[in-house]
């Protein structure tokens, strides 16, 4: 947030994007929803790149599959996947789970996951969330990697996501010598 503020003062809203991979775009989101809340102006996008919006129930996903891809066993965890991650945090708080917040109006959104990511699940509810908020909403599904799997550069498939991700943003943000405000 205070980095978005500061970014503000230089940058129009429409030229910022947010993104991140796993916990950041777990935050992402979270981000997007406070600014929303506190009337701040919206980045003009975002990319949630492996993420999940809903702490409230895990996807089929966790269970099948591990940060490596598939894990071998098909019983679901005992334990919310992230629940140290929300500590005293009710799991149905808008700003922490992002699936119960008003999404209308957020800026267009680009989803990124893998057929074996732990994360599948909650990437692919989240985009349903969006579009039926309205929100222009792109989801891209690469087959039978694990999560996140673009940390890892040398795979053929990584240099397809960046290319993506990067097209998505230079077309959605309208990049140009022009996007400062001074």
């Amino acid at each position: 947030m205070a980095v978005y503020k500061v970014l503000l003062k230089t940058y129009r809203p429409e030229h910022i994007g947010i993104y991140g991979t796993s916990a950041g775009a777990i935050l992402t989101a979270e981000v997007a929803v406070k600014l929303k809340q506190l009337g701040l102006p919206l980045p003009g996008a975002l990319g949630i790149f492996s993420g999940l919006g809903d702490f409230t129930r895990e996807g089929d996903s966790v269970a099948m599959y591990a940060l490596d891809g598939l894990s071998g066993h098909l019983e679901p965890p005992k334990e919310p996947l992230l629940n140290d991650y929300l500590g005293s945090t009710d799991a149905h708080d808008p700003v922490a789970s992002p699936l119960f917040a008003d999404l209308h109006r957020m800026p267009p959104t680009l989803f990124v996951t893998s057929g074996r990511d732990l994360l599948m699940s909650g990437t692919t509810i989240l985009h349903r969330a969006f579009l039926r908020a309205g929100v222009d909403a792109e989801l891209i599904v690469f087959e039978g990697l694990p999560h996140a799997f673009w940390n890892d550069a040398t795979l053929p498939e990584s240099k397809e996501a960046f290319g993506d991700m990067a097209k998505f943003f230079v077309k959605k943000l309208a990049v140009d010598s022009a996007m400062r405000l001074r």
